[in-house]
């Protein structure tokens, strides 16, 4: 997970932006630490932006941070990316700063056990985060396998609370 190791996260929106150590540790992470693995076969990456957006739609759903949720952060773009199971696009189709990276999309991710990058960083990493599940059968980099835990259709309802205007009510 993208934080130090000697804090403790409560919330999804504590993690819009990372610790000193962590940011550091990010931005002089090397070329190994991230891979392009291929959107598909079973899973799509829904893109939110901005990040801080994503961040209180996933504190809407009231889903702990350390539960193996297969949540990204790109901190460069601000942009939360969420694996789901595949064939969710057509539910975002009409909601603006949202994307879905499905088959023939590549997507950055972290390399197996890392933290990744400042463009690809862990903030709740798949529950089995080894080798084996970021392949697919014929051994090629894909996310086909990677466990997800965040339902497509929670995750556009708790956006679309977020993104509902609020109206102040009237003193009587």
């Amino acid at each position: 997970m993208a934080k130090s190791s000697n804090s403790v996260t409560s919330t999804w929106g504590a993690l819009h932006a990372p610790d000193a150590q962590t940011f550091g540790r990010l931005q002089n992470a090397g070329s190994g630490a991230t891979r392009l693995v291929a959107c598909g076969g079973g899973r799509d990456a829904v893109v939110i932006s901005p990040l801080q957006r994503g961040l209180a739609a996933l504190d809407g759903l009231d889903l702990p941070v350390e539960d193996g949720l297969s949540v990204l952060a790109d901190h460069m773009r601000q942009e939360l990316i969420v694996l789901v199971e595949d064939g969710s696009a057509p539910l975002w189709a009409d909601v603006q700063g949202v994307r879905v990276l499905s088959l023939g999309s590549w997507l950055l991710v972290p390399t197996p056990g890392g933290d990744g990058s400042l463009a690809a960083a862990w903030l709740s990493p798949p529950k089995h985060n080894t080798a084996a599940v970021w392949t697919d059968q014929d051994g090629q980099p894909s996310l086909g396998q990677v466990p997800v835990a965040v339902d497509a259709r929670d995750l556009h309802d708790a956006l679309s609370t977020v993104d509902r205007p609020t109206v102040p009510s009237a003193a009587s």
